[in-house]
């Protein structure tokens, strides 16, 4: 009756290092179902933070160029000053409409979009980029440090010019 059938006793020690293996793939699987998904969460929220970085530096951009083109008009004929700015990587392009509308062309997560500026002073660019009411300001559309000289021409507006 003490006696164990010899088929059992030859798979005893085989038990035990297939106990260790299963828990120790237990241990790596709860591991990995641990990391995999914090690695995306932390991947999603860096990529929103710099969508949201983005469209802060194009706010800041554009109402930084208003305001000056204001102060420039309200200091005179002949007053003029020159805007270093940092164009952000997701800026496609500027335009400005019917002189009062200075509207940069943006790519985001969604697509296109369009980030619109109004000013109460009409502004312009050099001749050879306006077609009808709509000036375009390509040299705005690349990423990187820019020089934009404000300078009011006449009593009636600004020029915006990259230089």
């Amino acid at each position: 009756m003490g006696k164990s059938h010899p088929a059992k006793r030859s798979l005893r020690p085989f038990a035990c290092c297939s106990q260790s293996s299963l828990e120790y793939l237990l241990v790596v699987a709860l591991t990995f179902a641990i990391i995999v998904p914090t690695t995306y969460l932390f991947y999603n929220y860096s990529r929103e933070s710099s969508q949201e970085i983005s469209d802060a530096q194009v706010a800041k951009l554009g109402k930084s160029i208003v305001d000056t083109v204001e102060t420039i008009f309200y200091s005179g004929q002949g007053s003029k000053t020159t805007l270093e700015l940092n164009i952000p990587d997701n800026v496609d392009g500027a335009v400005i409409i019917d002189g009062r509308e200075l509207v940069f062309n943006i790519t985001t997560n969604f697509g296109t979009s369009e980030v619109v500026f109004f000013s109460p002073i009409n502004m312009t660019t050099t001749g050879s980029s306006c077609n009808a009411n709509v000036c375009s300001m390509p040299e705005l559309a690349s990423s990187g440090l820019k020089r934009l000289k404000i300078e009011a021409i006449s009593k009636d507006s600004v020029k915006l010019e990259v230089i």
